[in-house]
């Protein structure tokens, strides 16, 4: 059996936002993801930018995005590769929105 990288960080992708959050550097390895705050209408999404620099939302491997519209939500079992990820926000009028990504290392 393969081993998975740890990471045992804990990163804060957005703290009470009301857009897109910042780039965040993260090691990889196996993370749970949170959301919460007041959606307000909007989408936020878990994204992760490719080598050629493009933002995408991040896939389970049921193919489903990682993106909410109700909240509370978490996700867990998120396998990523080191690199960079942010909390992407799309319409609406949320509030209050906080994301972190916690590794499961």
């Amino acid at each position: 059996m393969s081993q998975k990288r740890g990471d045992d960080n804990s990163y804060t992708l957005l703290s009470s936002g009301s857009a897109t959050g910042s780039t965040t550097a993260i090691r990889g390895g196996e993370y749970i993801v949170f959301f919460d705050g007041t959606i307000g209408g909007a989408t936020v999404a878990l994204q992760i930018q490719s080598p050629s620099g493009t933002w995408m939302s991040v896939e389970v491997f049921t193919g489903a995005a990682i993106s909410y519209t109700v909240l509370p939500r978490s996700q867990t079992g998120v396998n990523l590769p080191a690199g960079n990820v942010r909390a992407g926000v799309i319409g609406g009028s949320p509030s209050g929105l906080n994301v972190y990504l916690v590794g499961l290392g």
